[in-house]
């Protein structure tokens, strides 16, 4: 196979596994993804970035990181004709309706869409600087800090709505353009588990284990319910406001896979729901099976690496 230009590796630094992905360009100029690493982020993301970056064995340095909806938050508004630093400010009055922190603690960038619309982008500045500096401790030089979202609608372009659940919260994303509509909900894997553990009488670490061996074995019904009935309010609503039209949901992210959990959001929203695959093309160096098992869990890294296509 003939190589071609790598680009800036995607980092996913998750609260439980830090995922790295390589993908280069082909000579037809597709992206095609090489690999991906994964460690325990623990509570040193730069040992695990570093790790990650050892097992891939590559040169590549730069790097695309990525912020959920509790660090940043991106949405597209309209402004009067004005000069770039009057847009500027007005950008930050209008931020300060939906900042995730106090002004002083954020991170402004604005990006005119045409000629009044703009992408207003708020990010939390200590997460922010906590990102980027884990990055270089690792040896990795960051071109971008994107949004989980833009990653998500990437790797799954076909999707109306992704489910990503994580560690500690799930993010609904709704394609939507030019900005995917975004909502948070507390319930994630460790949820499951503690349900798991508290039914079973067993210590969170047994938990787990049998979560992902066994399944959740009856335990964790209500938090699963509980989710998926904030996520079916959420995606009717997209639905009643004609934002959205809603055709297929995917599924990915550490809890993706909890037993019940695609079929009851299928039963609640009437919407079919999938466990995410990447698609077929997406890397001819790895085996079918692998990348259809492992897409839920890569999701966030392969799309972060296709930021530069995307830019």
């Amino acid at each position: 196979m003939t190589r071609g230009t790598t680009l800036p590796l995607g980092v996913d630094v998750g609260s439980a596994r830090t995922r790295v992905a390589l993908v280069e360009r082909g000579p037809g100029g597709a992206p095609r993804l090489l690999a991906v690493a994964a460690r325990p982020t623990a509570d040193d993301p730069a040992r695990a970035i570093a790790a990650a970056r050892a097992e891939l064995g590559c040169g590549e340095r730069r790097c695309v990181l990525a912020l959920g909806p509790a660090d940043a938050v991106v949405r597209a508004t309209a402004f009067p004709a004005m000069r770039r630093r009057e847009r500027e400010r007005a950008a930050r009055f209008e931020a300060a309706r939906f900042a995730p922190c106090e002004p002083h603690e954020a991170a402004l960038r604005v990006a005119a869409l045409d000629g009044r619309r703009c992408v207003v982008a708020v990010a939390r500045r200590a997460a922010l600087e906590r990102r980027v500096h884990a990055a270089r401790r690792a040896g990795l030089r960051p071109v971008a800090v994107d949004d989980v979202a833009f990653a998500l609608v990437r790797a799954f372009p076909n999707a109306s709505a992704i489910v990503d659940v994580g560690e500690n919260a799930t993010v609904l994303v709704v394609a939507r353009d030019p900005i995917p509509s975004v909502r948070s909900f507390p319930v994630g894997g460790r949820t499951f588990t503690g349900e798991v553990a508290g039914a079973f009488g067993i210590d969170e670490r047994d938990a787990e284990r049998r979560k992902c061996g066994i399944g959740i074995g009856g335990a964790g019904g209500g938090a699963r319910e509980r989710l998926v009935a904030g996520l079916a309010a959420s995606l009717l609503e997209e639905r009643e406001s004609a934002r959205a039209d809603v055709r297929s949901i995917v599924l990915c992210g550490n809890g993706a896979r909890v037993a019940g959990l695609a079929e009851a959001l299928e039963r609640a929203t009437a919407v079919p729901v999938r466990l995410g695959t990447l698609a077929p093309h997406a890397s001819a160096a790895l085996p079918a099976d692998v990348l259809r098992a492992a897409s839920p869990d890569w999701a966030v890294a392969y799309g972060l690496a296709l930021w530069e296509l995307a830019a």
